[in-house]
């Protein structure tokens, strides 16, 4: 079964949050951001303009590229679909920030090593969800079974229609 944190980005209202906890719960230095909100402008919607956002993080793919370039196996997935990079035998070699097709990874000058969203690992391990999910105040962003998320949304689409048509 594969987990995965999907963005509902109709609802992110850009408070940045999501940004905030994650910095928090990683201790990252200034200038990284494993999650990343980014204005996408003002969009006409049901005849007002509404401000838009784009929201950007590790997929932790299928076939992640980032870990077939890697030449000492420092990023592996875990059987829940978890990408992660062991900062032990990271060597800072890029390749990995140069192959991964969203452009999500990052080096940390101080640590010398790739980084990327670790879904907050140790706090799924401990039954927990990641601190963007427990914080978004939007209730936008999603951690779980790929298939029940894409139900959700799913849902939530016919809910608004059916209230768009009754109206």
């Amino acid at each position: 079964m594969e987990n995965a944190l999907i963005v509902n980005t109709e609802d992110c209202v850009g408070c940045n949050a999501c940004e905030v906890a994650c910095k928090q719960e990683h201790n990252l230095p200034v200038g990284l951001r494993w999650i990343r909100v980014y204005s996408n402008g003002c969009r006409k919607i049901e005849g007002k303009l509404q401000l838009r956002y784009i929201v950007t993080h590790c997929m932790h793919c299928s076939r992640p590229l980032c870990r077939d370039v890697c030449s000492v196996g420092a990023i592996t997935k875990r059987d829940d679909g978890i990408v992660l990079i062991d900062e032990e035998l990271c060597i800072g070699c890029r390749d990995c920030i140069e192959a991964c097709p969203l452009g999500v990874m990052q080096f940390d000058e101080d640590k010398k090593v790739a980084q990327k969203c670790d879904l907050c690992v140790n706090r799924l391990d401990r039954g927990l969800q990641p601190s963007c999910v427990a914080t978004c105040p939007s209730h936008c962003i999603f951690w779980g079974n790929t298939k029940e998320i894409a139900g959700k949304l799913r849902e939530k689409k016919l809910l608004v229609w059916y209230k768009a048509v009754a109206t």
